[in-house]
């Protein structure tokens, strides 16, 4: 299987940077990748705002793959085949630092991306997926916890993939901060791996 990789809302190429092990950078300011991952195609587009600082360097350090324009208008069958969609999406809706109050989940102006992400799952049906999001997701909205997750969690059962999901706190694996973040792997039930993995 070829290992083709998109990259959904992708700042500055964080799973990139992970995926193809990237130590440095050459004279001109491009990233350095020593593993083979291939990045076929990638987004990073903030709303609101003219600068769009996260895919110039996105841009800079990676190339010409990734497009600055909003999830929401780009037709997800134009997108390329990939064997893995990765991706941070937006957390701003399920945060800690939006208070109770002001929490929208999966409602809300961003919380409402998740669905982009669905939607591509069925017009590409790419094999695998791992995405990653604040750790409070598990818990929204405060006023139904756990709605949000288990709505997601659905989502890909009925788009026929099996989820593993874990919390994990970079402070455990050495940096030099406490930030715990949910990690969500999902794969084809029809898939190799999926016959291997133990039930």
């Amino acid at each position: 299987m070829e290992k083709t990789v998109i990259e959904l809302f992708a700042g500055v190429g964080g799973f990139r940077v992970g995926l193809n092990n990237v130590r440095g950078f050459d004279k001109n300011g491009k990233a350095i990748e020593e593993r083979d991952w291939k990045f076929v195609w990638a987004n990073q587009w903030e709303p609101s705002t003219t600068m769009q600082p996260a895919y110039d360097c996105y841009k800079i350090r990676f190339g010409e793959e990734c497009l600055n324009v909003n999830i929401q208008e780009v037709n997800k069958k134009e997108i390329p085949d990939h064997t893995l969609l990765v991706g941070g999406f937006p957390c701003q809706d399920y945060s800690v630092a939006r208070g109770l109050s002001g929490e929208k989940g999966i409602h809300g102006k961003k919380g409402v991306l998740f669905w982009e992400i669905a939607e591509i799952l069925t017009k590409k049906k790419p094999p695998f997926v791992l995405l990653e999001n604040v750790d409070r997701l598990l818990k929204s909205p405060s006023t139904q916890r756990g709605r949000d997750f288990g709505i997601m969690l659905r989502t890909f059962a009925d788009k026929g993939y099996n989820v593993e999901w874990r919390v994990i706190n970079a402070a455990e694996y050495g940096a030099r901060q406490k930030r715990r973040r949910i990690f969500i792997f999902a794969w084809k039930k029809g898939t190799n791996y999926n016959k291997k993995i133990r039930r």
